[in-house]
């Protein structure tokens, strides 16, 4: 071999054993290589259940996704509140409801006499019983203008004591879901229902003479919270009250916000735990729902329900305030 042609053929050996080992070394990379798992993706079943979980009272709320899971359990009573008057009744509940649910209206569960007020207990209970529930059965709440949780308050208050839940997000949650819906109305077994007066709550009930009280003795130690609308809220409200809205409380699908959307909500407008808590709205309706979110939900240990609200308040001729809110809030002493 010509000497002159050694170190050039050395010099290519080389090189061919590094390009090999080169190549080689990339191809055990690609092979190694794996693409980044990427975290499962929560079900809206689980993400409601995690939300609900966080509340202080979670066995107060029930999301459609548990109750759809539910739904053949014979020991449960979905009752449909959304008849807010016979006429609102007709253009709902027939043209559709999650399957079993039985419809309530508002007068069958307001007071006799004194117009829009609560129901006396032996009225709530025939009322009640008629509807198949007794002392076995858990219940189900849901509507669209506070009077599912007017029924809950007003249970709590007279010493309900089998399970009560209101369905987040309500039938419009339950439809937009994919559930079931329905325009039959369910067979319906008349039972005996009783609440418990032992186990009755006075403490979270409120009356026209209390809020006088609050205003005409202010201290920091109470809040008036006006559920009502802003447009409402600046037409005329109760002196010393601060307006949140009761849609402020939910989301745009109608579920309620979270607990730390909620709690940063309130503190804004000086709603502390710390502090006793007057709502009202018009009739005690809407209120119910933002009292239940406060005391039920947030777990606020004094939050009362104005039943006669503001229009007991115009009734009487009692002094109003206009415009944006007066009330400079304070921390409680």
């Amino acid at each position: 071999m010509n000497k002159k042609r050694l170190p050039f053929l050395i010099s290519c050996l080389v090189a061919i054993f590094i390009l090999t080992a080169t190549l080689g070394i990339l191809a055990g990379c690609k092979r190694s290589s794996k693409p980044a798992q990427q975290p499962r993706q929560k079900t809206p079943a689980e993400l409601a259940a995690e939300k609900i979980s966080e509340y202080t009272k979670p066995e107060a709320v029930i999301s459609v996704h548990e109750l759809n899971n539910n739904l053949k359990d014979p020991s449960l009573v979905i009752l449909d509140t959304r008849g807010r008057s016979y006429q609102v009744f007709a253009a709902t509940y027939p043209f559709g409801h999650i399957p079993g649910a039985i419809p309530i209206l508002h007068d069958e569960f307001s007071h006799p006499v004194f117009f829009d007020r609560v129901a006396t207990p032996l009225q709530l209970q025939n009322c009640l019983g008629g509807k198949g529930v007794n002392n076995q059965k858990k219940i189900v709440l849901y509507g669209n203008d506070g009077s599912q949780a007017r029924i809950y308050w007003m249970l709590k208050m007279y010493g309900c004591e089998i399970p009560i839940q209101i369905l987040d997000g309500g039938f419009e949650k339950w439809k937009s879901a994919g559930y079931e819906v329905t325009g039959a109305l369910p067979a319906v077994t008349p039972s005996q229902f009783a609440v418990n007066p032992a186990k009755s709550d006075p403490s979270i009930y409120t009356n026209l003479e209390e809020v006088v009280d609050s205003i005409l003795n202010y201290t920091p130690n109470t809040i008036i919270v006006d559920a009502r609308s802003q447009n409402e809220y600046l037409a005329g409200h109760i002196p010393c009250s601060v307006n949140i809205n009761v849609n402020d409380i939910l989301n745009e699908d109608l579920t309620f916000k979270t607990q730390s959307e909620l709690a940063a909500m309130l503190a804004a407008k000086g709603v502390t735990p710390d502090k006793k808590v007057l709502v009202y709205c018009n009739d005690g309706v809407l209120s119910s729902l933002q009292w239940y979110v406060i005391h039920e939900l947030m777990g606020y240990p004094s939050v009362k329900n104005y039943d006669g609200g503001f229009a007991e308040w115009m009734e009487r001729e009692l002094v109003l305030e206009y415009g944006e809110q007066k009330l400079v809030v304070k921390p409680a002493q």
